[in-house]
């Protein structure tokens, strides 16, 4: 791993997280279930592959070692909103509450409120993501290639 790779690695997680919150925002707005793109478990997701091959071996980066939790919490927040949308067994839990009479619930300001949740996470991911970039373009290639990786 070289220092292109990582800001290479660190280009890519910005689009494939903002895509998140667009689809966050689709959910608020009620666009059908079959225009959205459906939750990824955040273990198959293309940074956390990386992290746990390479990434984490920047030892000398702190805040990428906690860059990985938040990025755990954007995609449990991005998989809360879309099943608190499309989960069909909201309508039964409110029928039994209700005495067998199907009662409307109105989830739109817990939607809300779970979309501000993951704007926040990921304006706060890429920020991080931006310093992180900035710190390995700082290296002189040979202090990087002599030691920066454990």
């Amino acid at each position: 791993m070289n220092k292109a790779q990582i800001i290479k690695q660190l280009h890519q997680a910005r689009p494939e997280h903002v895509l998140w919150v667009k689809e966050g925002r689709k959910l608020v707005k009620g666009v059908p279930e079959d225009q959205i793109i459906k939750p990824q478990q955040c273990a198959v997701c293309n940074f956390t592959v990386w992290y746990e091959t390479e990434g984490h071996k920047l030892v000398n980066i702190p805040l990428l070692q906690n860059l990985q939790e938040l990025h755990h919490e954007i995609h449990s927040a991005y998989t809360s909103l879309y099943f608190t949308t499309f989960d069909r067994r909201t309508k039964a839990r409110a029928t039994i509450i209700s005495g067998d009479v199907e009662i409307p619930i109105d989830e739109l300001p817990f939607r809300r409120k779970k979309l501000k949740v993951l704007e926040s996470k990921t304006i706060k991911f890429l920020k991080a993501l931006l310093v992180i970039e900035k710190q390995v373009e700082a290296l002189e290639e040979e202090v990087f290639e002599n030691g920066w990786l454990v």
